[in-house]
This record gives structure tokens, C-alpha cells and sequence, in this order.
């Protein structure tokens, strides 16, 4: 019953997607509720980062791509090309949160888990035309939690459309059965990108929808990215984010440089509330350098510099932002009650953040490959150290009195100074054995996380990999515990373990 519920709601969705579809290419500068909806819903944090991660999997729709020969980007093709990936994992997880107490017991972890785990990915790419293309990229994963999400839409909505359905509770037909073995795992679908490129006369180049933007030159750490809808993860710099609606014009002049103007909404947002994006791109040299502005009338306007060359076999980048006020919620102390905390906003003060670092990679004649990063960020919205500061401000998470309230995103980079480096080496001694070291700091409270990993593979498509990850620091700090500041429990430094075998998949 529940495969063909399944079964019958994807068809559903299927044949809705179909009918926009024939609007969609009528007009392909057409805007729909439903494409709008798209970005609007496009913040939560959800699984979806991990799926196109594999660089093999398609061919990248760079950023800069159309900037360097647009041309050459929209050449005609017979047919629609479709592709994809899919990959599997067995994952079991180990946390201690006692590790450096007496209470540690290697044998008894504070928790475990083990978690089945199928990803897959689908994209299009049509180019009926020389000067015209469609491209669209979609993610799927069976999810361990029984429920279905297709891409944020009503299944309630989409069942009462059917006859004899139209008095069912979704959450009721898809409440998994009491089976010892486990809960029917359910399936999640996400728009990835879907959008549209034009160019005119090879001059002006348009690209209209839902796409990632690369907008930073940034590697653990992208201040200057404010246009995806999700930022960058230190942990996991390369995992695929989500970018929002837009219209992209890309002007190339000059030898080398390259003008765009982005125009950014989000569905029910009045014509006041585009947000706009100008850049100009410079090349010199082995180097590239531009500036950019970002307004949208509720947030901080920004003034932008970005740059990035190499030296050799090193690649080095950098980036510059000014805030006018911030949109952040900040926290103080009272005055005359210490212990006491207030929140307020900063809307007449300049604010200055700046990010640098280096990407060093090479091959060696015997297989191996070595890879180092390392990046320095200063947080000009951070705080000073002021020791049991952020344990107070968690605590105001919660308070329904607080004006304005706080939210997560204004107790993330607490700090006022950050660093990040990563080191990789790929066929050490043997072939496909890989070892990879990541420590990530926060230079103000001196709390961090380190996590060496292991990893081989074997018959072609299997690997076996063991990760640890550790956390340091005193008990105030951002990285120390975080789920202890937010519980109010003791924040002690944590250890986990994970072992995970990859399962067959690839590319197809």
C-alpha cells in the first residue's frame, strides 16, 4: 500500500511538473507562484548538500563559465542530454560527551547510531538552439524517518485532487506500520537547479531561475556570498549549496573582463524588495579581482572586493566586505546587572570583514596526490572574549520576551577570528588508501574541532572509510559542545567516531 501511495503521488507531481512545463517553454522568461515558492522555501537545511558533491557526476555549470567564452557555452544540440549519479553508504556513528572526564567509558558512548542511507541524482540539459539552453538538476534520497517530501510541496493539496482521496490525511496514510525491523524509509525530492540561458547577438548573456550562484572566492569561509541561500560549511567546503532565483546578465568587454548584474526574489516580495547585485570582473596577469556592490532595502548594503591568482603551483584568494549597520541580532550585558543580558541591532556603524588564504595541490610520477589548504577569517560582526557570553546569549534563544529576538544564525561565528586548514593525501603506500586531516578554530575562545580520516577502496566501486572528529576548549566555548550550551548542560569536550562503507554507485 505505501510503495503504491508512493508511487502514485510521484506521478502526480510528475504530471503537475509536466503541465508547468509546457508554460514554462511558451514563455521561458515566465514567472510562476510555484517557481517562486522555489527560493522561498530553499533556506531549510536539509540532506540535499551531499548529492552532486562527486565532481564526476556531471559537467559543471561554472559561474564564470559564460565569462570567459559564453559563446561556447550554448552551442546546439540534437536531442536532451540526461545524466546523473547515485551512491549508497552503511554509516555507524559513536558520540562521547565524557571523553576527557573520569565518567569516560570507551565501551558505553553517550550515543550511537546507524543510519542506511541512498542518494541519487538527475539532470537535463537541452540546447535546441545555438543561442538558447535548459538545464535542470534534481535530487532524491530514501530517508530512515518514513515520511515523503517532494520539493516542498502539499501532498495534502495533491490528494484531495484525486478522486476518492479527497477526505485522507497524508501523515495518517503514511504512518509507518510497528514493525521490529525498522521504519519503511521514506523519500525526499528537491529542485536543485532549474533554469534558463539566452544569449543576444553574443554580446548579452541572460540566465533566468534557480541556480547556484559563485559569487565568493572563499574556501572553509565566504563572507562575500550573501546571494545562495546556503553558506558555506567549514566541515564540508565543497558540498553542493543552494542558490536562489535570479536573472543573470553577463556583459564580457575588454580583454578579459566581464560585467553582471544580478536581480534576486523570492515569491510574494514586492518589486521593492529585488534585491540587486552588480560585479565587475578584471583579469591581469594570473590573477583575478572585482568588486561588487549588494543592496536589498531589509539588509545591510554591501561593498565587496574579491581576488584570487596563483603562484606556481599555489593558488591564493581573497575577500573584502563593508557593511553599512549589520543583520545581526547582537547581545550585551546591562549595564548595572552584569549577570543580565540585553539584544539590540547595529544600524549606523561600519562593519569589516576580510577572509584570505592559499590551495595547494599536486601529482607525484608514483600516484599520490597531496592536497593543503588553509584559510584566516576576521569576523568584524564577532565578539571579543568575554568569558560566559555565549553560554548566557544561548540561553536567551528561548525567551519569548526578547526584543528583537535572536535567532541560531546570530550565535554562529561568535568569534571575532577564525582559521581553517585541511591536509589530503590520495595513493599513500598502497593504492586508494587516503588519508585526510581537518581542524577548524575559533582564535578568540580557542575552542575548535579536529577530524583525521582513513579512508580505501576496493573492488572498483566499494569504500571503507574511519573518521574520528574531536572538540577542544573551555566549557563557554563555540565549538567545545554545542548542543550542551543550547541544553544547559555541561559543556565538555566531545569524541566521536564514524565508520562508513560506500556502497557501488556512480556516475551514469
Amino acid at each position: 500500500m505505501r510503495v503504491a501511495v508512493t508511487a502514485l503521488l510521484l506521478a502526480v507531481a510528475v504530471g503537475v511538473v509536466a503541465t508547468e512545463d509546457d508554460d514554462f517553454f511558451a514563455d521561458p522568461f515566465a514567472v510562476s507562484g510555484e517557481t517562486g515558492d522555489e527560493a522561498a522555501d530553499g533556506g531549510r537545511a536539509n540532506d540535499w548538500e551531499s548529492l552532486f558533491g562527486d565532481p564526476d557526476m556531471i559537467d559543471d555549470v561554472d559561474e564564470d563559465s559564460m565569462a570567459d567564452a559564453p559563446q561556447d557555452d550554448l552551442l546546439r544540440r540534437e536531442g536532451v542530454r540526461w545524466g546523473g549519479r547515485i551512491g549508497g553508504s552503511l554509516v555507524a556513528d559513536w558520540n562521547w560527551d565524557t571523553v576527557w572526564t573520569s565518567d569516560f567509558d570507551p565501551r558505553e558512548p553517550t550515543s550511537d547510531s546507524f543510519s542506511p542511507r541512498l542518494d541519487a541524482g538527475l539532470f537535463f540539459d537541452a540546447r535546441p538552439d545555438a543561442r538558447f539552453r535548459v538545464f535542470g538538476r534534481f535530487g532524491f534520497a530514501l530517508t530512515t524517518d518514513g515520511q515523503i517530501d517532494l520539493a516542498g510541496l502539499d501532498l495534502d493539496d495533491l490528494l484531495g485532487g484525486i478522486p476518492g482521496f479527497e477526505d485522507v490525511d497524508i501523515d495518517d496514510l503514511l504512518q509507518p506500520a510497528d514493525d521490529p525491523t525498522g521504519t519503511a524509509p521514506g523519500l525526499e525530492l528537491a529542485i536543485r537547479e532549474l533554469f534558463v540561458d539566452y544569449a543576444w547577438q553574443d554580446r548579452l548573456f541572460f540566465r533566468y531561475g534557480k541556480h547556484t550562484i559563485r559569487w565568493g572566492t572563499g574556501y572553509f569561509f565566504s563572507p562575500a556570498d550573501v546571494l545562495n541561500l546556503t553558506a558555506v560549511d567549514a566541515e564540508d567546503p565543497t558540498a553542493d549549496r543552494e542558490g536562489p532565483l535570479s536573472l543573470r546578465t553577463v556583459y564580457p568587454f575588454g580583454v578579459g573582463n566581464t560585467a553582471y548584474l544580478y536581480l534576486i526574489t523570492n515569491s510574494g516580495a514586492g518589486i521593492a524588495d529585488v534585491a540587486v547585485a552588480p560585479r565587475i570582473e578584471f583579469a591581469s596577469g594570473s590573477g583575478e579581482y572585482s568588486i561588487a556592490v549588494y543592496y536589498q532595502r531589509s539588509l545591510a548594503p554591501r561593498l565587496i572586493g574579491l581576488a584570487s591568482m596563483s603562484v606556481r603551483d599555489v593558488d591564493l584568494f581573497a575577500e573584502g566586505v563593508l557593511l553599512w549597520g549589520s543583520d545581526r541580532v547582537f547581545v550585551r550585558r546591562v549595564t548595572d546587572q552584569p549577570a543580565a543580558l540585553e539584544t539590540y541591532r547595529v544600524d549606523d556603524r561600519l562593519f569589516a570583514l576580510a577572509t584570505a588564504g592559499a590551495r595547494y595541490m599536486k601529482s607525484f610520477e608514483n600516484d599520490l596526490s597531496l592536497l593543503i589548504a588553509a584559510q584566516y577569517f576576521h569576523n568584524g560582526e564577532g565578539y571579543a572574549r568575554d568569558e560566559g557570553l555565549l553560554t548566557a546569549a544561548s540561553a536567551l534563544l528561548f525567551a519569548p520576551t526578547t526584543d528583537p529576538a535572536l535567532s541560531f544564525a546570530d550565535l554562529s561565528n561568535f568569534g571575532r577570528h577564525y582559521a581553517a586548514a585541511t591536509a589530503s593525501l590520495s595513493n599513500l603506500l598502497i593504492d586508494r588508501l587516503s588519508l585526510t586531516a581537518f581542524a577548524l578554530v575559533n582564535l578568540t575562545d580557542l575552542s575548535g574541532i579536529a577530524s583525521p580520516t582513513i579512508s580505501y577502496r576496493f573492488f572498483d566501486r566499494f569504500s571503507l572509510s574511519l573518521s574520528s572528529r574531536f572538540t577542544f576548549g573551555p566549557e563557554d566555548g563555540e565549538f567545545t559542545n554545542p548542543a550542551a550550551l543550547f541544553t544547559g548542560g555541561p559543556a565538555k569536550p566531545t569524541f566521536g567516531l564514524s565508520l562508513s562503507l560506500g556502497l557501488p554507485g556512480g556516475s551514469f
